[in-house]
């Protein structure tokens, strides 16, 4: 993703899809030299190429030797040299990537950047809030069972500790991560489980493509909404009423807390999103305002071993 190195720090800055530079703490890169106006600059991507604007600041702001007017836009390309007034350091433009969704920590600077198109918060190991893209121009968050639409650059509040979060949508970015036309809806999943249920197997199946997803703990959750996404076909249900299960209830099934349901959700849909699968986070489906949810493929077998 994009990057500026500060020749005098040798920090590396990462890019949002849209950076403010500036001294006022609303900006994504904070220079605190006096001589930087509160709102400097703006390097954006621009849907294919990154591109640095002047925001009409007092002391300038110069690439390589040429100094921008007010409102110019110029192209960025890997080597040029940026400065931001004249006693801020300088910075390289040093990589010209497309933009990645991440949440950056308003208090230490902290950043998380997502990993197949999911971003978890605060951390992989026990995420309570869940981000990821439904559609190319919008984004949903997922705590605690419910949704709701979460804006480019809104800012979150997550135990207790705020999160800025920057999330390019198809006018500013690409939305997914790969180029990968591998969607959920192609799967189909095989489920293959020991007599106790304690060893579940997973394998997806498109066309001739195998995804061996291995026997993970973190399958056994999707081995309950399979089953009852049969049962409701079985049943004659309309696909969009088929398997959906109430968080309550899967829960009791399970015996475990929501924090726990939430760890395997994701992990799920994280392996199964570095197996290249463009939306994974589809694997499970919520119904907002409901707290249902059911396994989002369609395709099911069980078979016991």
């Amino acid at each position: 993703m994009g990057a500026l190195l500060g020749l005098d720090t040798g920090r590396e800055e990462l890019l949002p899809a849209r950076c403010l530079v500036g001294r006022s703490r609303a900006c994504d890169l904070i220079l605190a030299a006096r001589d930087v106006s509160s709102q400097h600059a703006i390097v954006q991507w621009t849907g294919a190429v990154w591109e640095l604007q002047d925001l009409g600041s007092r002391n300038g702001t110069i690439v390589g030797e040429h100094r921008l007017a007010f409102g110019e836009r110029v192209p960025l390309r890997r080597g040029l040299v940026l400065r931001f007034g004249r006693e801020a350091g300088a910075f390289e433009f040093v990589d010209d990537a497309p933009p990645r969704p991440m949440a950056i920590h308003l208090d230490s600077g902290r950043i998380r950047i997502a990993e197949a198109g999911l971003l978890a918060l605060p951390d992989d190991d026990s995420p309570e809030l869940l981000l990821y893209p439904d559609g190319p121009e919008r984004w949903v968050g997922e705590r605690h069972g419910e949704l709701t639409e979460v804006g480019d650059r809104a800012v979150v509040l997550v135990r207790g500790e705020m999160w800025r979060v920057h999330l390019p949508t198809g006018g500013s970015g690409t939305w997914e991560e790969h180029a990968s036309d591998l969607c959920v809806a192609d799967l189909r999943l095989r489920f293959s489980h020991s007599s106790d249920e304690e060893y579940v197997e997973l394998l997806a199946l498109a066309g001739e493509r195998r995804i061996d997803l291995q026997a993970r703990a973190h399958h056994y959750p999707l081995l309950l909404l399979a089953r009852a996404r049969l049962a409701d076909q079985q049943r004659g249900v309309a696909e969009p009423e088929q398997g959906w299960v109430h968080q309550d209830k899967l829960l009791a099934m399970l015996k475990i807390e929501p924090g726990h349901l939430n760890i395997s959700i994701h992990r799920s849909r994280a392996q199964l999103g570095q197996a290249g699968v463009a939306d994974a986070a589809r694997l499970v489906e919520r119904r907002k305002g409901t707290r249902q949810l059911r396994l989002g493929a369609a395709q099911v077998e069980i078979v016991r071993v």
